[in-house]
């Protein structure tokens, strides 16, 4: 199999979102390509894509080696208790308000969490998901005035799976740690990236048929 040596990464611009209220965003001017997450008041996040197309037009597989995020030197929040982010990367689309529901039911996208199909929410193939990770920061009780907050925890996931698939979606969300109903006076992401090094290879005819046909079939579960 002949192999080329990749290192796929995309960019994820800073954020910083502002509450007149300690209940609710509803100052948006430094979104900076954010979003808010629809249905909710608390909750931002981006979305953006990694074009294989090419190497798909040359019926080649990419073989993740390893995932992981490169970060800017501030997460902050004012007048709250911290806050929280999950990034994604995926072989198929993704909708940030599924993505919200499974981060918070228990484990995430590609785990086994709470049964969530009485809502109308499933739970995501770990094929799919290439690599994902969260984040917990909470503010330092000792300098409140500072803003910065420390890690609480990292945790990684993700099936690091070959894919044929000529896009991979990715997606980073946000939201702030709540006591009270407090979200604090504001919250802000330093920029960041995520890198994920790999290889792309031609497999022989019929392998790569049945990798292609996988991905449309687990595209087509969304």
């Amino acid at each position: 199999m002949d192999e080329d040596t990749r290192t796929l990464k995309i960019e994820i611009p800073a954020t910083v979102v502002v509450s007149t209220n300690q209940e609710f965003w509803d100052e948006f001017d430094g979104l900076n390509g954010w979003s808010l997450v629809p249905g909710t008041q608390n909750a931002i996040f981006w979305e953006g894509t990694i074009d294989l197309s090419g190497y798909a037009r040359e019926m080649k597989t990419f073989y993740p080696l390893a995932g992981f995020t490169q970060e800017g030197p501030y997460h902050i929040s004012f007048g709250g208790s911290g806050q929280s982010s999950f990034t994604i990367v995926s072989s198929i689309p993704l909708d940030p308000e599924v993505i919200l529901t499974q981060w918070g039911a228990g484990g995430g996208p590609g785990f086994l969490d709470f049964n969530l199909l009485a809502s109308g929410v499933g739970q995501q193939n770990y094929e799919t998901v290439m690599f994902a990770e969260n984040q917990t920061h909470l503010i330092n009780s000792q300098f409140p005035a500072l803003g910065v907050t420390q890690l609480l925890n990292k945790n990684q996931s993700g099936s690091l799976s070959a894919t044929a698939s000529d896009t991979l979606y990715v997606m980073k969300i946000a939201v702030p740690q709540v006591v009270a109903n407090i979200i604090g006076d504001s919250m802000s992401l330093p920029a960041s990236r995520v890198v994920i090094p790999g290889k792309f290879g031609t497999e022989p005819d019929v392998e790569y048929m049945m990798r292609l046909k996988r991905s449309v079939e687990l595209a087509n579960q969304v």
